[in-house]
């Protein structure tokens, strides 16, 4: 549970986007996540297991959305943390997952996962020959692991603007713009107000996952 009620903070700026990966085992023959979708329904596959970091986590949302999306029998499988649920697909104990890029794209590059889309929409810069969901027909399949600065709720608005420019700031940096690029990960931008509609939106395009999925927590 989060220690804070929504209520009690204030958004103030995104502070960085990293792409999730959908992953399985190289011994998959699928190569993108059309074929691994048309492999299944052409071998009648009745189950698909898809590992997941626990109710609500981002693999927890994609698993649903690969579900609703594509009509795939998804059986999402529980594990303690994300880390765990990729080793799981690395030594072919469930059939897929997904991971934030920082994660995953190392182990694709060693060859110890097989990349099937990436979530978000856009492609990695450092990978770019993982096509995107929506390159591979499914745009509703879209999600990445946000990151972003909050307050207190009350705190004076000259503050918050003025922390709001600070990360601004910061996100450009060439330190920071080379740190994250070797992940694909975005730095973050926009105003408060643009930040503010940003986790509204996904809140609410979330939400009707959860309800479609009838999402519930174990």
């Amino acid at each position: 549970d989060q220690p804070y009620k929504d209520d009690q903070l204030t958004p103030v700026a995104l502070l960085a986007i990293a792409p999730s990966i959908i992953v399985t085992n190289p011994s998959n023959p699928a190569n993108n996540l059309k074929e691994f979708v048309e492999n299944a329904k052409k071998n009648h596959t009745d189950r698909i297991t898809f590992s997941t970091a626990g109710m609500g986590s981002t693999p927890d949302f994609v698993g649903e959305m690969v579900k609703q999306e594509t009509g795939l029998p998804i059986q999402q499988i529980a594990y303690k943390s994300g880390s765990e649920g990729v080793t799981a697909v690395m030594s072919n104990q469930v059939n897929a997952t997904s991971e934030a890029s920082i994660v995953t794209l190392p182990l694709i590059k060693a060859g110890k996962l097989k990349a099937l889309a990436t979530t978000w929409v856009h492609k990695l810069a450092s990978a770019p020959e993982i096509k995107t969901t929506a390159e591979e027909g499914y745009p509703n399949i879209r999600i990445g692991h946000w990151e972003g600065l909050y307050a207190a709720t009350g705190t004076p608005a000259d503050i918050l603007d003025k922390m709001n420019a600070a990360v601004r700031q910061a996100t450009k940096s060439k330190e920071v713009l080379d740190a994250l690029s070797k992940s694909s990960i975005e730095p973050g931008s926009g105003t408060r107000k643009e930040f503010t509609q940003f986790t509204q939106d996904e809140r609410t395009r979330l939400g009707k996952v959860v309800k479609k999925g009838n999402m519930k927590a174990n």
